[in-house]
């Protein structure tokens, strides 16, 4: 028997919605595992992890990861049409101003270590001016090192949007070790050389609690 070789990631996409209040987070959940099973199907899908806001109860996030951007655009237009979908995507608010959905290509993947995935650290940001792209990726990849010394890390992914979006995800076994190493790191000369390329003013900064994990 020919073992299934692993696909790779080559999208991930960022949904981040307010959820309406009459829909518990139970409810929300319910309603999202019910569209797994459909979506389990899709050519280039490769799983997701969807999570509450620590601080704020009713922002959910969901990372979806396709091999690619078709396979996102295709999965789009039949999720579109189901109402199993539909239902799901009716328990959260459409406002501009919440509303946030990335697509984006991962620069970095890192190997994860064991553990179950329960926390996730998101930084959404763009960089200053004057800064390549390599740059910021091999200022990134410093840090790597470091992160894989605390208590709870399991791994990081950092990608970027075509217009130059940055998105760092670093998946945690649960938020007290990141919320720990977040403060530590600060203090860490080469995270500062990284931190130094980030402008501040678009910075987004946020710790959520997984609720479902289906990544492959």
């Amino acid at each position: 028997m020919t073992e299934k070789i692993k696909e790779k990631i080559g999208t991930i996409v960022l949904v981040m919605e307010k959820t309406k209040p009459e829909y518990s987070q139970k409810e929300v959940i319910k309603l999202s595992e019910a569209i797994d099973p459909m979506v389990d199907t899709f050519n280039g899908y490769l799983g997701r992890k969807m999570a509450f806001s620590n601080n704020q109860p009713d922002l959910l996030m969901d990372l979806v990861y396709y091999t690619n951007v078709k396979a996102f655009e295709d999965a789009s237009e039949i999720e579109m049409k189901s109402e199993t979908c539909l239902r799901f995507f009716n328990t959260m608010i459409p406002n501009p101003e919440t509303s946030k959905m990335l697509i984006t290509s991962p620069l970095i993947i890192t190997t994860p270590k064991q553990g179950k995935v329960k926390g996730i650290e998101l930084v959404l940001f763009k960089t200053k001016t004057g800064f390549t792209k390599e740059e910021v990726v091999n200022a990134a990849k410093n840090i790597n090192p470091v992160l894989e010394k605390y208590e709870g890390y399991i791994s990081r992914k950092l990608s970027i949007t075509e217009d130059g979006q940055w998105m760092d995800v670093i998946y945690w076994t649960n938020l007290e070790n990141a919320e720990k190493a977040s403060k530590h790191i600060l203090d860490n000369k080469l995270a500062q050389k990284y931190f130094e390329m980030i402008d501040n003013t678009t910075m987004e900064f946020n710790h959520f609690n997984v609720v479902i994990d289906t990544e492959r």
